[in-house]
């Protein structure tokens, strides 16, 4: 909660212009750094409300505030008169977002080809935007997208690196001892998911954690 001291208003009423400023500082006051240059657009005081003028007023966020995109601040007044108002508030954030350059299925494994960059309103996207190309060349599609939709974090998979069937190498990790051995992948897995392998030598079945080389680690 910010607390705002004012100069007098004139007459008896409190100035809308200054409610929306007020407003649009406290909201550019909390964006992060990447959402600095945003457009603040103030949406309110609704015409023909009017509040007794004040020379204090307090600054919260109403409910979540997603801080990339619309949002609510709880305008207060607390002396002379008391009361409260709602003041919705709209980000408005054109920055390059990484696109599909055409429609793309589930599975895809994306190459620099298949991305474009557009700039747009990146506030009401419902994810992440991916903003650099690089950051999904190699990555594979979760579902399937259209020509020109933006590419979120969330749509994205690591590939996978090791493949059921696959010879892969099981590394036993503890106490400052490593052992390697050979088994076999019972399940396809990417960096970072735990699958089903069967040591080659001992034919027993271990739970392990794929690694970006594709390598099953285990603990002992």
């Amino acid at each position: 909660m910010l607390t705002i001291t004012l100069a007098q208003a004139d007459g008896s009423w409190e100035n809308p212009e200054q409610i929306r400023g007020a407003v649009a500082a406290f909201v550019k006051a909390h964006l992060p750094g990447n959402a600095a240059q945003a457009h603040v657009a103030v949406q309110g005081p609704a015409p023909g409300l009017r509040f007794p003028a004040c020379r204090q007023m307090r600054m919260g966020f109403f409910g979540y505030s997603n801080p990339y995109g619309n949002q609510t601040v709880a305008v207060t007044c607390t002396t002379p008169s008391a009361w409260t108002i709602y003041i919705p508030v709209q980000l408005v954030m054109n920055q390059a977002v990484v696109v599909a350059a055409r429609p793309l299925g589930a599975g895809t494994l994306l190459a620099a080809d298949d991305l474009s960059i557009i700039r747009r309103n990146a506030s009401n996207l419902a994810g992440s935007a991916v903003v650099d190309p690089q950051l999904a060349v190699g990555q594979v599609l979760r579902f399937g997208v259209a020509a020109g939709q933006p590419i979120l974090a969330s749509m994205l998979d690591a590939p996978e690196v090791v493949h059921a069937g696959q010879e892969i190498t099981l590394i036993a990790e503890g106490d400052g001892v490593r052992i390697s051995t050979i088994a076999k992948a019972m399940e396809n897995g990417r960096p970072g998911q735990t699958i089903l392998v069967r040591n080659s030598s001992s034919g027993k079945v271990i739970r392990g954690t794929v690694d970006q080389a594709g390598a099953v680690l285990v603990p002992f």
